[in-house]
């Protein structure tokens, strides 16, 4: 199996450090592939700090630049530096990562090696374009009270599906990010 889901959250962050810069993050996870890449972000997005103004359009773009670099091929993530120096306090990143635990050890306990092809290329190549848009679709959604939720959760499935090579969560994940192009109909049908 792939990495655990509570020690990638528990090494997020570095409980020393005030704030966590998104480039701290993504770097911690660099050598870990494209699965623990895409979660990192969404988690941030889905847990409470995606509640802070601002936080899911910075979630969003971080997902958007590492789906694209992985949907053409490249290995290692290139973030701008706008990017990687925006901090979260890491209290705030503490307190959302306790409360997402037991969830993320029920969720593990379902997570199995299946329909692997999925989370090889060209298949992963496909899902990342596919996670790219879904990524994009955060921005927008930032203007409807909790509506990143949706967007965010169904990329931590598809990150669980690719982390586990869980072909099942990988399709669950995208199904998901389906009702995310409704959530943008509607947040743009308000603006």
């Amino acid at each position: 199996m792939g990495n655990s889901i509570v020690e990638l959250m528990d090494n997020m962050y570095s409980k020393s450090d005030d704030t966590t810069s998104l480039g701290e993050v993504i770097e911690r996870f660099e050598d870990r592939g494209f699965g623990p890449l895409l979660l990192i972000p969404a988690l941030i997005a889905l847990l409470p700090t995606g509640a802070i103004p601002g936080v899911p359009t910075l979630c969003g773009i971080t997902l958007f630049f590492i789906c694209t670099q992985v949907a053409i091929g490249k290995t290692s993530p290139w973030l701008p530096a706008f990017i990687k120096n925006k901090e979260v306090s890491t209290q705030k990143l503490e307190s959302a990562v306790e409360k997402a635990k037991p969830y993320a050890q029920k969720t593990e306990k379902l997570l199995k090696p299946r329909v692997t092809f999925l989370s090889h290329s060209p298949s992963k190549n496909f899902i990342a374009a596919y996670c790219a848009i879904a990524a994009l679709c955060m921005i927008p959604l930032e203007v409807l009270p909790f509506a990143v939720a949706v967007p965010a959760f169904a990329l931590c499935i598809t990150a669980l599906g690719i982390t586990n090579r869980d072909g099942v969560f990988l399709i669950i994940g995208m199904l998901l990010q389906l009702g995310t192009g409704y959530l943008v109909f509607k947040a743009l049908a308000m603006m």
